[in-house]
C-alpha cells in the first residue's frame, strides 16, 4: 500500500478538500474552557458525537465533548475506502490471555481517535434483526424494541439505493421503506463488483438461502450486498465526525471539543455526578469541569466501565482492592462483555477471476490504475472498504445444521454458575440465565442469524459467531488512566460457541463444494485439509480465531439492577444522578449484525431521551 500511496499523491489534495469547521471550538488550552456546561460527553466517538449533535440544535444548550484521540487529517487511510489503514487511530491495548483459546493474547480493536470506530471500521451499515432488538424488551426494557428503534434507524441515515445496473448484475435489492433519506450518514453502495461475487451468492442460492428484499426491513437473514457508510457523491466514507461534528459544529458556539485528554474521573458530591476530571495526554496536566445538567458516557464498551470504575462506581471487591472510595456498589459494570468470534478460513482459488479482491493489494500497477481512476472519477474498487467488501450470508442455526437440536438441548442442560467463575456475583448469573433462556430461543427459530460468512473475492472468507453465549468481562488494573483496562472477552468459555462454529466450518464446506464455488476451483488452506473430524476442527477453532470483530458492546448494560444491569430503559447509570450512558456498552444482547448502525440508532434515542428529561 506504502507503494500505491506514494504513487499518487494528487489524492492527497483531493482527500483534503474537507477543512475543519471555519468556526468550529476545538479547545487547546485550558483558558478556551468554560467553568461549566449544560452537559459534558465523555468520548467523541460514533455515539458521543451524535448525542453532541442532537443537543446542540437548541442554541441555549452548551456541550463539551472530552475524546482522548485527536481530529485525523482527512487522510486517504481513512476516507478512502480501499486504502484503509486503522492502525494510526486506535488504542495500543492487548487483552489477558484467552482460556478458551489456548491461553492466546490478542489485540483489542478501539478506536482513538475523533468519531470513533465509525472512522475506522468495514464500513458496513446493515441491521440486526427484529428479534435482535425485542429480546432487549424481553430482558426488561420496554421502548427498546424493533419497532422503537426503527425510526431512529431511519432519522441517521440517507439512504442511496445501488444503480439499476449494478443490482441487477448483483442481486442488490433493497426497500425504500425501511431506510431514511434525510439523515447525517449517508448510506450507499460501492460502484464497482469483482466478478465472482455472483459465484458466492450463487452457491447459497444452490443450497437454498435466498436473498431478502432488503436485510435492513427486520429479517436480515440470507445472502445479500448490504449497504456501507459511504457518501454516495464523492465515494468517500461517511462518519460520526463528517455526520455530526465537520456538518455542524462550525455553526454553533455552544458546541466545543477537547482532543487528547483521557478521562481520569468522573466527581460526585454523594451519588450526583457533577463534573470531569481529565489528564492531558501530552503534558500531563489535569484539568476540570463542571456539568450543570449530565454527565453522558459515550466512551465505548471498553473505557466506559473502565471510567465508571476510576470513579468509584462498579464492583466494590475491585474497587476496594484498588483503593478507591465506593461510590455506587454496582457488580455489572464490565461484565457481560459480547462481542462475535471470528475464523478467518483462507482458500487458494486457483481459478479465480481476474481481477480479485487480491488483486488490488499484490499487483501495483493494477493498483495504480484504479488508485487514479478513483481520484478522476470515483469509479472502482476503492469504493469499496479494503479487505472487507459488503456482500455476506446471514444463517440461522436450524439453516446452518441438521443438528442443531443437540446444539439447543446443549444449551438447555448447562447450568449457568459452571460457566462463571467462583464468587461471581448472583446478579450476573441470573442475568445471563435471562438472557441465555431468549438466545436458546433464537438458536431454535429462524428469526435471527447465528453465522456470518463474508465474501469480498479474497483468498481470505471470514466465518463469524454473530451471537455468541460466552461472556468475558473488562476491569481496571489500577488507577492510572493512562494503562488500559484488563480486556477478557472469555471466547470459547462456553463450549455450545465451539459447537456452532464446528457446524460453521462444515457449512463452509458444503459451499465450496457447490457446483458455482467449484467454478473457482478453491483449495482450503485454514483451517486445512487434514483438519477433518469434529475433534481435529475443534481443536483448530480453539488455535486459529480471532475473538473479536470489532463489535465489542455490552460491558454496562441495559437490564434489571437485580440481572446485573447497569442502566435502566432511561439509560440513567443505577444508584448515580445526573449520570448516563449512550454507547454500545449499554446492548444487554449483541445483535446479529455488524454494530455502527446500532449505536448511531441507540445513540439518536438517547439524544431523545435526554432531551425530554430536561425538557430541552
Amino acid at each position: 500500500m506504502l507503494a500505491v500511496f506514494a504513487f499518487f499523491t494528487p489524492l492527497v489534495a483531493v482527500i483534503h478538500s474537507s477543512p475543519l469547521p471555519k468556526h468550529a471550538r476545538i479547545i487547546t488550552r485550558d483558558l478556551d474552557l468554560a467553568f461549566s456546561y449544560d452537559f459534558v460527553i465523555i468520548g467523541g466517538g460514533t455515539s458521543g458525537l451524535t448525542v453532541a449533535d442532537r443537543l446542540t440544535e437548541d442554541n441555549k444548550t452548551s456541550v463539551l465533548v472530552i475524546e482522548y484521540g485527536h481530529l485525523y487529517p482527512n487522510e486517504s487511510d481513512i476516507h478512502v475506502p480501499g486504502l484503509l489503514n486503522p492502525t494510526p487511530y486506535q488504542f495500543n491495548i492487548t487483552s489477558t490471555p484467552q482460556r478458551g483459546l489456548e491461553n492466546a493474547t490478542f489485540a483489542v480493536p478501539a478506536a482513538a481517535v475523533v468519531g470513533g470506530g465509525s472512522t475506522i471500521n468495514g464500513m458496513f451499515f446493515d441491521r440486526g434483526s427484529a428479534a435482535d432488538y425485542d429480546a432487549w424488551v424481553e430482558l426488561g426494557n420496554p421502548g427498546w424494541g424493533w419497532s422503537d428503534l426503527l425510526p431512529y434507524f431511519k432519522k441517521s441515515e440517507t439512504f442511496t439505493p445501488a444503480s439499476a445496473n449494478l443490482a441487477e448484475e448483483f442481486t442488490i435489492s433493497w426497500d425504500n421503506t425501511a431506510h431514511g433519506f434525510d439523515g447525517p450518514v449517508k448510506s450507499s453502495y460501492p460502484v464497482f463488483q469483482y466478478q465472482s461475487i455472483k459465484n458466492f451468492i450463487s452457491a447459497w442460492h444452490s443450497l437454498g438461502v435466498q436473498t431478502p428484499q432488503d436485510p435492513s426491513s427486520g429479517l436480515a437473514k440470507g445472502v445479500f450486498s448490504g449497504p456501507s457508510s459511504l457518501n454516495p457523491t464523492n465515494k468517500t466514507r461517511s462518519d460520526a465526525r463528517t455526520a455530526h461534528y465537520d456538518a455542524v459544529a462550525g455553526s454553533r458556539p455552544n458546541y466545543h471539543l477537547l482532543t487528547g485528554n483521557a478521562v481520569g474521573s468522573i466527581n460526585f458530591v454523594r451519588q450526583k455526578a457533577t463534573g470531569v476530571e481529565w489528564l492531558n495526554r501530552k503534558t500531563f496536566d489535569y484539568g476540570y469541569v463542571n456539568a450543570k445538567k449530565e454527565i453522558i458516557l459515550a466512551a465505548g464498551a471498553a473505557h466506559t466501565p473502565q471510567i465508571l470504575q476510576l470513579s468509584g462506581v462498579g464492583p466494590k471487591g475491585l474497587l476496594y482492592s484498588q483503593d478507591i472510595p465506593v461510590v455506587v456498589d454496582l457488580p455489572g459494570v464490565g461484565q457481560n462483555f459480547q462481542d462475535q468470534p471470528t475464523l478467518y478460513s483462507s482458500f487458494n482459488f486457483t481459478s479465480n477471476f481476474i481481477p480479485n479482491a487480491d488483486t488490488l493489494y499484490t499487483n501495483t500497477t493494477y493498483a495504480k490504475e484504479q488508485l487514479a481512476l478513483y481520484a478522476s472519477s470515483r469509479q472502482g474498487p476503492y469504493t469499496i472498504c479494503k479487505n472487507r467488501g459488503n456482500v455476506v450470508a446471514f444463517n440461522p442455526l436450524p439453516d446452518t445444521t441438521q443438528g442443531y437440536k443437540s446444539i439447543i438441548n446443549l444449551i438447555v442442560s448447562q447450568s449457568p454458575e459452571d460457566l462463571y467463575l467462583p464468587n461471581t456475583d448472583p446478579s450476573i448469573i441470573a442475568g445471563y440465565e435471562a438472557q441465555r433462556k431468549i438466545i436458546r430461543n433464537l438458536h431454535n427459530s429462524t428469526t435471527t442469524s447465528v453465522l456470518e460468512t463474508g465474501f469480498s473475492s479474497a483468498s481470505e472468507v471470514p466465518l463469524t459467531l454473530v451471537k455468541p453465549l460466552s461472556r468475558g468481562s473488562i476491569s481496571i488494573s489500577n488507577r492510572d488512566p493512562l494503562d488500559p483496562p484488563l480486556v477478557d472477552w472469555g471466547t470459547f468459555t462456553n463450549p455450545v460457541d465451539v459447537e456452532i462454529m464446528v457446524a460453521a466450518v462444515k457449512k463452509l464446506r458444503a459451499l465450496m463444494a457447490t457446483t458455482s464455488m467449484q467454478e473457482l476451483s478453491p483449495v482450503e488452506l485454514t483451517p486445512g485439509p487434514n483438519v477433518s473430524s469434529d475433534d481435529e476442527i475443534r481443536a483448530a477453532l480453539k488455535r486459529q480465531v480471532q475473538p473479536t470483530y470489532s463489535h465489542l458492546t455490552s460491558t454496562c448494560s441495559m437490564m434489571k439492577r437485580e440481572y446485573g444491569g447497569v442502566v435502566g430503559p432511561d439509560l440513567l447509570v443505577y444508584g448515580a444522578q445526573s449520570l448516563s450512558i449512550v454507547d454500545a456498552s449499554i446492548m444487554p444482547l449483541i445483535p446479529a449484525t455488524h454494530t455502527a448502525s446500532t449505536v448511531y440508532a441507540v445513540a439518536e434515542k438517547a439524544a431523545d431521551i435526554i432531551k425530554a428529561r430536561h425538557q430541552l
